[in-house]
């Protein structure tokens, strides 16, 4: 990593998390589910599944480093995963940690 370029590195890194919890919020605030945990819970929980959700399109956030097109559409999927994704694997998360 060059110097020169690390205010872009910090962002390419730090935007799709950004994004993903976002997305968290959204859902909390104007969509709260039936089952949703408090928003709190949700962020702490939604660290691993953060992770595994990025980590996964990190060779697709790779590639789009230059287009910003396709960046931005990423970054929407990151907030569409951080509002569909997050609650259900918490609610699972929980409910495997609390037992039966």
């Amino acid at each position: 990593m060059e110097w020169k370029y690390t205010c872009h590195n910090a962002l390419l890194i730090s935007l799709p998390f950004l994004g993903y919890f976002l997305g968290v919020v959204i859902r909390r605030v104007a969509l709260p589910g039936r089952h949703s945990l408090p928003l709190g819970r949700q962020i702490v929980f939604g660290i691993p599944v953060s992770l595994v959700v990025i980590g996964a399109f990190l060779p697709v956030l790779h590639l789009t480093g230059t287009d910003l097109a396709g960046f931005l559409v990423l970054i929407g999927v990151f907030i569409e995963h951080g509002m569909l994704v997050n609650e259900t694997a918490t609610y699972h998360l929980i409910r495997r940690i609390m037992g039966p």
